[in-house]
């Protein structure tokens, strides 16, 4: 009815701390919850470990290490209360007594705000180096806690979960009134965008209507990316719609978009030492070409890359290396089925 009132029952205060463990992750899962950092993988699945798995520590992802991306800063600074009300909620479906907030130091003005509104003796605000991919979950905890999480493994093996900052916005609202996940904070940039900002858009918003809100384009762009410019997508549409782990929309001119001509492996290691993850993304890239998943799998490592793009980056052969490892990935998938 184009209206915009909510129904009976919803964006009501709810006296959310006499709700058990049980009831909260069923709200949680009700109101369509999912991580808002890229992943989008259920929350209320992440707050179910196997009993096998002792959790000990939150940590809360406030890195947003990519360029252009300022949305999970934004969200730290406007909705602070409820990012400390998630956390509190989290803590308690999960008898947590610690947590820690990791952002980086380029955000002084979010960790100076968190650290005046914190009153938990429970909840750490900690000072990250400000070094790429710092956001990917592995890199945070071994940052943080110093734990690092076994190859093949998950952030649950070392006792920890990892939620990011607008996911755990979400869960206050959620969990406190009643609200769906029904929007995010997006950030729309790039050097073909008129007016550069952040957004709280519908889920749903088509990316042109978004891009429109902010000016338009001073230039045709050569590449829409859905994300960061280091692991975002490519897009070939603007009638593309806004999902829950739409952190950003970035419109790239030729200039910066630019993909030069690749060359064989010229095995300088330039990827080698790049690699967060300690791996061989120069000999993942060979054996993408040739599609040997089977051996990229099994003696390489293959499911261990969080595919931050740095080998590519860095790689003076202009290989996409990437790219070759996430088509391996797919065979993997592929196999599986």
């Amino acid at each position: 009815d184009f209206q915009d009132n909510w129904l009976a029952g919803l964006n009501q205060p709810q006296a959310w701390e006499s709700f058990s463990s049980d009831e909260l992750k069923a709200r949680i899962q009700a109101h369509g919850l999912v991580g808002m950092g890229g992943a989008a993988f259920p929350t209320h699945v992440k707050l179910q470990p196997p009993s096998s798995k002792q959790l000990e520590i939150l940590v809360v992802n406030g890195a947003e290490c990519e360029p252009y991306l300022t949305a999970d800063h934004r969200t730290m600074l406007e909705s602070a209360t409820e990012l400390f009300t998630g956390i509190a909620i989290i803590l308690k479906i999960l008898s947590l007594k610690q947590a820690y907030i990791g952002i980086e130091s380029n955000k002084a003005d979010a960790i100076a705000h968190l650290r005046q509104l914190n009153h938990s003796e429970n909840i750490q605000i900690v000072e990250l180096p400000c070094q790429y991919p710092q956001g990917a979950e592995k890199m945070l905890i071994k940052t943080i806690l110093q734990r690092e999480i076994p190859s093949g493994g998950l952030p649950m093996d070392v006792g920890v979960i990892v939620q990011n900052v607008s996911t755990l916005v979400a869960v206050a609202r959620a969990v406190t009134h009643n609200i769906p996940l029904i929007e995010r904070t997006v950030t729309i940039a790039g050097d073909c965008i008129a007016e550069p900002q952040n957004v709280r858009a519908r889920i749903g918003t088509t990316l042109q209507f978004a891009i429109e809100a902010c000016g338009g384009f001073t230039q045709q762009p050569s590449k829409i990316l859905l994300g960061g410019p280091m692991m975002g997508i490519a897009q070939n549409s603007l009638n593309v719609p806004i999902i829950k782990s739409t952190c950003g929309i970035l419109a790239l001119s030729p200039k910066l978009a630019e993909i030069p001509a690749e060359h064989a492996c010229i095995r300088c290691g330039s990827c080698v030492t790049a690699c967060p993850m300690q791996l061989l993304p120069n000999m993942l890239s060979i054996l993408g070409e040739r599609r040997l998943f089977n051996v990229a799998k099994e003696e390489y490592n293959l499911l261990d890359c969080i595919e931050c793009g740095c080998c590519t980056f860095v790689c003076p052969a202009k290989r996409n290396i990437v790219q070759y490892i996430r088509l391996l990935k797919l065979l993997n998938a592929q196999n599986n089925k």
